[in-house]
């Protein structure tokens, strides 16, 4: 059953909270280093008519809307099921995905609930920066899941994770240092690896390395940035900056007239 964690993530998702415009100012980086990485003809020119993909945790839809223009050469429909808990999400992405997409069966739950999904095949299966929020013990059985969603022999898994060095959870790991906050560790691209080394099936990995860069008299678009990389808006920056942890934290990436956050995310491929 969906985690409470990803519910408190979930509930970070609404109109009056996610300031999307601001955040995909800084957090493009992650979709274009994915889109550097992936070999779209491998995915995408081998099919034929049309194809089945389920987005697993598919948040406001970003990165098929990145995607769609490098889609062009591939003659191809694409019937695009969503996974989100929030409904808000599965409201958004319906509203954005436009031809060569096809938006398909939005389901309202989290990657835990998988093995609740209807009986499918799919060609494609991504989780981008969406299994944060499993529980340690079920990581296994996610991955098992995932790989039963794949059509037999060519059907691809992709899963896009933040490592434990990545700013995303040092500045997490700050904030639970110095307020209350719903939103608990993530699990990190690691405990993912030591995931898949235990089930059985293809795999490998890729990590990739970006730059968040936010102008340092930009207060507004740092405040929305740091909300949304620790789910919680409760705090206003004027209180972060109270807390010598994350003070120095933030401070210690700045250069010049930027804030460089440093990510590292790595790209996990499966097949069934």
């Amino acid at each position: 059953m969906t985690t409470e964690q990803a519910m408190a993530a979930a509930a970070y998702y609404t109109k009056d909270t996610l300031d999307v415009d601001r955040w995909f100012r800084v957090a493009d980086a992650d979709y274009q280093a994915l889109l550097g990485a992936l070999d779209l003809p491998g995915l995408f020119a081998d099919r034929t008519g049309s194809l089945r993909l389920l987005d697993v945790g598919c948040g406001t839809g970003r990165f098929p809307v990145l995607l769609r223009p490098h889609l062009q050469p591939f003659p191809l429909t694409i019937d695009y099921d969503t996974l989100d808990p929030s409904e808000y999400c599965l409201q958004q992405i319906r509203e954005v995905l436009q031809t060569p997409y096809r938006a398909g069966q939005g389901h309202a739950c989290g990657a835990e609930d998988l093995a609740d999904l209807p009986s499918a095949h799919y060609d494609i299966v991504w989780a981008i920066h969406s299994l944060y929020y499993v529980s340690p013990s079920a990581i296994g059985q996610v991955i098992r899941h995932l790989r039963r969603l794949l059509v037999p022999a060519h059907g691809t898994g992709l899963a896009y994770i933040a490592t434990d060095d990545s700013f995303y959870l040092q500045v997490l790991r700050a904030y639970r240092a110095c307020f209350a906050t719903p939103i608990q560790p993530l699990r990190t691209a690691q405990e993912w690896a030591d995931g898949f080394h235990a089930a059985s099936g293809p795999w490998r990995q890729q990590t990739l390395r970006f730059i968040h860069e936010v102008p340092v008299d930009d207060e507004a678009l740092l405040q929305s940035y740091l909300h949304k990389c620790v789910l919680d808006a409760s705090q206003p920056l004027s209180q972060w900056w109270q807390h010598a942890r994350l003070h120095q934290l933030i401070d210690g990436y700045r250069d010049g007239d930027l804030y460089r956050f440093p990510q590292q995310v790595t790209l996990f491929q499966f097949g069934a």
